[in-house]
């Protein structure tokens, strides 16, 4: 019953859209669930036994304007679906058997029918309003007989064109002869295939899957493969087997690939394994699928031969089909062929090792090193990064000196890593012994690496390093400082962005201080009183002005000042009161547009303003204007573009660092009233003290 309860449920969310349109039809149908489970299929069929009267007693519920009970019309579209699911069953039962019984079941469902949709369609004739006869017309389109066309042909001259429009759809249904009409279905000869394979015994079965295969049509042959799938046992996967290794046709091979992988005879992996390296490579990529899935241990047994020879084409096959292997089966075929694997089948081997952390690996990892080609050695460098030792670092250190190219990086960040990982000091102890003895050269490679460790030991180190007379070990080791990745080298970097023999120096040290002093949780007073001892020192005055912001403190400088407004005050809320200092009193302009001016007395350089306007809902358009000598202004800030309403926030307004003697607040609109409101206006300078 759940179909004809679902189908019923949404005509009458169609029809009384009045009563549930404010709700799904889910929720209302939850809300109801136990009176629709009383639209069962005895419940039905008991209206329907009661006749006509019965039926016209319950069609006359059905109200105009969505005003009906929803429970009345999913009672009536159940017994629609009743009726067609009742009259379908029964007649399928007579076309396929002889029992008299079935024939008087249906012969009594058709005679239900027949009364239900007379009912139907004499409530349409009786019926005075459009939305009520295209309801019965509905009904009637879904189970109404063809003998009852010509009656609902005579809808079709309505004036209601809603009616006549369903009752065309109506006829339509109830004519509908499209499938005796249709042309015979031609068996194509797939199924034919198919209907003889399911009449053949299992003995005979295997040979017509084996010549049916052999059909030139890719097609036929795979109706055959589904069948081989599960046809048989150990007899019939050697013959599929042969016709594999006989194969010439990479689409015919991969076809038998997939039906032996789903088949899961492991005697067809030794069939399987002998094209894993096939020269057609879909064909190998379906060897590889087929033989992971009948036995991954077999797989894993291969992998060292494709690894041994590897080609460029085969490095994502082959290292696709390892990742699917699990760790232990993985790890030992390949440490015990990698010495005799090519720079190809190395690489890969080393990113399957270093994919699973396989710290076994790492004396491997060392040996690629050495090799000529690039990528396996940048693999070994990767693979150091996750696993070396402090064992290592002698020899990390000796070829971070030597490295070139695009491997530099890559035996930096294997040290990095390895230093910050190591607890035992041996990493920084052979950076710190390189920056004191290796050539001037090879130092700067050192340096950056040392940056990426950071640490008390290596600051010291790099800060004497800053100081050498080589210039470019000496702004390497700045680079350094300015990428610490603690804040202890901040002291350094003041102290060279003042005294540094170059601008180059000072600039990059600059740019250290500010990195850090941007950093999220800095705390500039634990190093403003080194910073005020370094700036007494001799150095650039235009440098030390840079790091003054860092450490500086904003200072509301139109707090107290003189305040002109051009519009009158309203009551007692005086101009003066805009830069009060306090929310308590506020400014009050009679008017919009207005102007109000703060004079701060000199021109100082301004960065930041904040403005609060009073706040119920209401939207206050302005802009913010600043002028040197109060004829040229300039906008610097506003919301004139997307205006929002006013919050006890107010607005912070930042705008680069501008020098000013006067500061203009101009109030264009008011969405509430024709005044303005105002409780306070900061303008803020960035003072060193």
């Amino acid at each position: 019953m759940k179909h004809s309860l679902y189908s019923a449920l949404v005509a009458t969310l169609l029809f009384a859209g009045g009563t549930l349109f404010a709700q799904s039809a889910a929720q209302w149908a939850e809300q109801q669930k136990d009176a629709l489970a009383a639209f069962n299929d005895a419940s039905l069929a008991g209206t329907l036994k009661q006749g006509a009267p019965a039926l016209e007693k319950l069609f006359a519920e059905v109200k105009t304007g969505g005003v009906s009970d929803p429970l009345v019309l999913t009672h009536i579209a159940a017994l629609t679906q009743y009726v067609m699911k009742k009259d379908k069953r029964c007649l399928a039962d007579t076309r396929f058997t002889t029992r008299v019984g079935n024939f008087f079941q249906w012969n009594g469902a058709a005679k239900q029918r027949k009364v239900y949709t007379g009912a139907l369609l004499d409530a349409a004739r009786r019926a005075t309003e459009v939305d009520v006869t295209c309801f019965f017309l509905d009904q009637l389109r879904w189970c109404g007989l063809p003998e009852q066309a010509e009656a609902i042909r005579a809808f079709q001259k309505s004036t209601s064109k809603d009616v006549a429009a369903l009752a065309v759809m109506t006829v339509q249904a109830v004519t509908d002869d499209r499938a005796s009409k249709a042309a015979p279905v031609t068996p194509t000869r797939y199924a034919t295939l198919n209907k003889e394979l399911a009449a053949l015994d299992a003995k005979a079965l295997t040979p017509r899957l084996l010549a049916a295969f052999d059909d030139p049509d890719p097609a036929y042959a795979g109706v055959a493969l589904n069948w081989a799938r599960t046809t048989g046992g150990k007899a019939e996967t050697a013959l599929w087997t042969g016709k594999l290794a006989a194969a010439t046709d990479p689409v015919r091979k991969i076809m038998l690939l997939d039906m032996l992988g789903v088949r899961n005879d492991k005697d067809a992996c030794n069939a399987v394994a002998a094209l894993l390296a096939d020269a057609d490579i879909g064909v190998a990529s379906a060897a590889h699928k087929a033989l992971i899935r009948l036995a991954p241990p077999a797989f894993a047994a291969k992998l060292p031969a494709l690894l041994r020879d590897l080609q460029e084409d085969r490095v994502a096959l082959v290292r696709d089909s390892a990742r699917v292997l699990p760790t232990g089966l993985l790890k030992v075929p390949v440490l015990g062929a990698y010495d005799s694997l090519n720079d190809t089948g190395k690489k890969v081997a080393m990113d399957l090792l270093k994919e699973r952390h396989v710290t076994e690996a790492s004396l491997l990892a060392l040996a690629t090193l050495d090799a000529k080609d690039e990528q396996t050695v940048i693999a070994g460098y990767r693979f150091l990064r996750e696993t070396a030792g402090a064992e290592h670092a002698g020899l990390l250190i000796a070829k971070l000196l030597a490295a070139k190219g695009r491997v530099t990086p890559e035996v930096q960040s294997a040290v990095a890593a390895s230093a910050r990982r190591d607890a035992s000091g041996s990493y920084v102890k052979a950076l710190t012994g390189a920056l004191q003895t290796a050539p001037d050269a090879s130092k700067p490679v050192v340096l950056e690496t040392a940056g990426r460790v950071g640490g008390d030991t290596l600051l010291q180190a790099v800060e004497a390093a800053s100081a050498s007379a080589n210039a470019e070990v000496s702004t390497a080791a700045i680079r350094a400082l300015a990428d610490w990745p603690e804040n202890t080298a901040l002291p350094s970097l003041l102290r060279l962005a003042v005294t540094a023999p170059d601008a180059k120096r000072q600039i990059l040290a600059t740019r250290g201080v500010s990195k850090m002093a941007n950093k999220d949780g800095f705390d500039k007073h634990k190093y403003l009183e080194v910073w005020r001892k370094l700036r007494t020192q001799p150095g650039d005055d235009a440098r030390k002005k840079e790091i003054d912001i860092f450490f500086s403190e904003e200072v509301n400088v139109a707090l107290g000042k003189p305040v002109t407004a051009n519009v009158p005050q309203q009551g007692e809320y005086a101009p003066q009161f805009l830069v009060d200092g306090t929310v308590e009193k506020a400014w009050h302009g009679a008017k919009w547009p207005a102007q109000i001016q703060v004079d701060l007395g000199s021109v100082i350089p301004v960065q930041a303003a904040h403005v609060l306007f009073f706040h119920d809902g209401r939207t206050y358009t302005f802009t913010l204007e600043l002028s040197a000598d109060g004829k040229t202004w300039s906008q610097v800030a506003g919301n004139t573009a997307a205006p929002k309403p006013a919050t006890a926030e107010g607005l912070r307004l930042n705008f680069p660092a501008t020098p000013a003697r006067y500061v203009r607040l101009n109030v264009l609109k008011n969405s509430q009233n024709e005044a303005v409101h105002v409780l306070e206006l900061k303008v803020f300078q960035a003072v060193f003290k």
